[in-house]
């Protein structure tokens, strides 16, 4: 698939650039496979808790589509996570708490062991020099970005989730994008936005007139882009 970008001037021109984080600054694709791995070896042991893999393939579809689907007025109050684990547990007919669990071992603590081995080496360099140049580097997910970073030994200027009171929206939704030029009072035209899925981020940077570089999933295909963008 050809590389999606649209890209008005060099990186050290702009005034910020924004990250995504989960398949951006780390191939996902590796990090399935050790996670894949390491749910074989434990649900091998534990085969009467089965359901919570079908617990958590509903709620990464749960989060996919969450913009669309429709909840009870009164979840409208609560935080989105714990909205979305409510939602799971009702379809499910599980408990939110347990849904909860599941998602925080498996999506949120247990990457973080292998984030590391999965990073980008040569995004996670060009971070350090956009910083060392006074250009901040600001990262922006529909999911927790602290405990992700960390594992990365990544530093940011700026962290954002999806899940952050002041957002409380997924991508493409351009609320995140808005709120991180506002508090850095940005134009559009000066920020540039990084990440691994044109439907998601690219479309989130349009809805707000941003620029945006769209990265191949591979790492082979990936190294062919840099050297195009980064001499």
């Amino acid at each position: 698939m050809p590389v999606k970008m649209h890209i008005e001037k060099k990186l050290k021109d702009y005034k910020a650039v924004i990250f995504d984080l989960d398949g951006t600054l780390y191939f996902q694709n590796q990090l399935r496979i050790h996670m894949a791995m390491r749910l074989v070896k434990y649900y091998a042991l534990h085969p009467f808790q089965l359901k919570d893999l079908m617990l958590l393939r509903k709620f990464r579809l749960v989060r996919e589509e969450w913009e669309t689907l429709e909840v009870p007025e009164d979840w409208k109050t609560w935080s989105m996570d714990q909205a979305q684990y409510a939602y799971v547990a009702k379809k499910m007919k599980s408990t939110r708490e347990r849904v909860e669990k599941i998602v925080e071992r498996w999506m949120y603590e247990q990457p973080l062991k292998t984030l590391f081995k999965c990073r980008d080496e040569k995004l996670a360099y060009l971070m350090t020099s956009l910083r060392e140049e006074g250009i901040p580097v600001l990262v922006y997910s529909d999911y927790p970005v602290k405990e992700k970073l960390k594992a990365l030994e990544i530093r940011a200027d700026g962290m954002y989730s999806a899940l952050d009171r002041e957002i409380m929206s997924l991508k493409p939704e351009p609320k995140g994008l808005i709120e991180i030029l506002r508090q850095w009072e940005l134009k559009p035209s000066e920020a540039v936005m990084i990440g691994d899925r044109d439907c998601k981020d690219g479309q989130a940077a349009r809805n707000v007139g941003m620029d945006y570089i769209i990265l191949e999933k591979k790492k082979g295909k990936r190294k062919l882009l840099y050297e195009q963008l980064w001499r």
